[in-house]
C-alpha cells in the first residue's frame, strides 16, 4: 500500500482562507494495487462535498495512474481546525 500526503488546492483559490479541510482517501484495485493519500483541501464558494470528492479522487488517481477507476475504500473530509 502506498501512503502519501498531498495538498489539493483548487485553481484560483486564496490559500489564506480559513475553510481548509483535511482529507484521507484509500483506493484499491483488488489484487493489483492500492493507495492511501491525505492532504488539505480549500473549499471554494459554492463547493459541495461531492465537488471535493471528485477533485480529490482525480488528484489521487493522477498521482497513481494505475489506479484510475479504482474503488474507494475510505474517504473522510473534515474541517482542519481544532
Amino acid at each position: 500500500m502506498t501512503h502519501t500526503t498531498a495538498t489539493t488546492t483548487p485553481a484560483g483559490t486564496d490559500t489564506t482562507r480559513h475553510d481548509t479541510h483535511f482529507w484521507v482517501m484509500s483506493i484499491e484495485k483488488p489484487g493489483l494495487a492500492s493507495a492511501t493519500q491525505s492532504g488539505t483541501y480549500i473549499l471554494r464558494p459554492g463547493d459541495t462535498r461531492q465537488d471535493a470528492y471528485n477533485e480529490i479522487y482525480g488528484a489521487v488517481t493522477d498521482a497513481h495512474p494505475n489506479l484510475r477507476g479504482a474503488t474507494v475504500l475510505f474517504f473522510s473530509l473534515e474541517p482542519n481546525r481544532l
